[in-house]
């Protein structure tokens, strides 16, 4: 058991992703507290689940459109200067908002034109971020690296959450996209000292790198089928995030507190599955455990979607953050390993594009919702996840197998 739990921490022996793992879990709070304080926000300012779902449509297709863009420049500059550029320009955004919040002078308009920043900003740091740590870890140690991402994260989102909820309810919107801002930079610092092995840095044209990028995933089946698993999934099992704050003000009647306490749970959950993961160090059925938890992540949501009483949605938000991180970490693994080094950029630009397809799914949920009700759009959202999962049971040992080689053809401009 020791030798087990000390092979799990190896990770920390290499100085450069200990300062990954700081700037990750500065991510992971900034994102939790903005999440949750634009919700409140086109709330109030709306009343409306349907543009609750609309704004994060707004980030979502930004992220979307430019994540493979994103994952070109990560195989072209140094992704530690990258990482840093894109956090001050989300702690600039969140910076915007909330001097327009606290000066009285913000407009819906405006908080749509700050999520379509946050949607470009999105769209480097994921690719690039992820693309940096397989450098510092390789493929040995990149499944408890992740595992440990998400393990900290969880605690964070935690601490971030009951801090959002608090905040919205004492404070209001303003303060809270202060701490935001204060969040970003601090990721932003925290990659500065940082120290990776140098690699070779790719110079062919923009256009080209990316057409071979699109063209070398779709002809690679194990990859092409974890995109296609991966953009179910986020349409329509992440789009819960979106319509927490619904839930919890016009479904379970809890208000911000009880929002901050629902997402607390999750990370909760989230926290006791990566303990699990980190412990089993590298876990040789990868493909088994992505489409597991992902059928598992469907079920959980759409349990939490129908629950009636806020007790038992704790209960079930737990399970929902368990499963999620399951897939997330398990699914981050599947393209690390599988794609080849000189292609990872532009692939894992392609997986962070499919993130921003979640924040479509919230668009879509957000306008279901307005024909039926919020929990049930939702639970009709999680089956389909679950439903689209057990399809790949049978499929599941073919993800995550060795680097796929690159063509020539690939090469080729389009």
């Amino acid at each position: 058991m020791r030798a087990r739990a000390r092979a799990s921490l190896t990770s920390f022996d290499i100085p450069a992703f200990r300062w990954l793992v700081l700037s990750n879990y500065a991510l992971w709070g900034a994102w939790t507290v903005e999440t949750l304080t634009q919700g409140w926000l086109v709330l109030e300012l709306t009343d409306s689940p349907f543009w609750v779902g609309a704004a994060v449509g707004v980030r979502g297709i930004n992220q979307l459109v430019f994540s493979l863009v994103g994952g070109a420049i990560a195989d072209r500059v140094d992704r530690r200067h990258l990482l840093i550029v894109a956090n001050f320009i989300g702690a600039a955004g969140a910076l915007a908002v909330a001097v327009l919040v606290v000066g009285g002078w913000i407009e819906l308009w405006h908080v749509l034109v700050s999520l379509a920043v946050a949607g470009v900003v999105s769209a480097i740091v994921n690719p690039t971020f992820s693309a940096l740590t397989f450098d510092v870890v390789g493929p040995a140690r990149i499944l408890t690296a992740n595992a440990f991402y998400f393990m900290g994260g969880a605690v964070l989102r935690v601490a971030a959450a009951l801090a959002a909820g608090f905040a919205l309810d004492r404070l209001g919107v303003g303060p809270s996209y202060l701490l935001v801002a204060a969040i970003y930079a601090l990721g932003a610092a925290s990659v500065w000292p940082l120290k990776a092995a140098a690699r070779e840095l790719h110079t062919e044209p923009a256009l080209r790198a990316m057409g071979s990028g699109l063209r070398y995933a779709l002809r690679t089946p194990a990859i092409r089928s974890a995109l296609y698993l991966s953009l179910i999934t986020e349409i329509f099992g992440f789009a819960y995030m979106f319509m927490m704050p619904v839930l919890a003000r016009d479904v379970l009647v809890v208000g911000a507190t009880g929002l901050g306490a629902l997402t607390a749970a999750a990370a909760a959950g989230q926290f006791l599955a990566m303990v699990a993961l980190a412990s089993l160090g590298d876990v040789r059925r990868k493909g088994a455990l992505l489409v597991g938890s992902t059928l598992g992540f469907g079920l959980a949501v759409a349990g939490f979607s129908l629950s009636p009483w806020f007790a038992l949605s704790l209960v079930l938000a737990a399970a929902v953050g368990a499963t999620a991180s399951l897939y997330d970490s398990s699914m981050a693994t599947t393209l690390q390993v599988t794609v080849s080094t000189e292609m990872r950029g532009r692939v894992l630009g392609l997986y962070a594009a499919t993130w921003g397809s979640s924040q479509l799914g919230g668009f879509a949920v957000g306008a279901l919702a307005t024909v039926v009700s919020v929990p049930l759009a939702l639970a009709l959202f999680g089956a389909v996840v679950a439903v689209n999962a057990l399809w790949f049971v049978p499929r599941a040992d073919a993800f995550a197998r060795v680097p796929a080689p690159v063509d020539e053809e690939s090469r080729e401009p389009a």
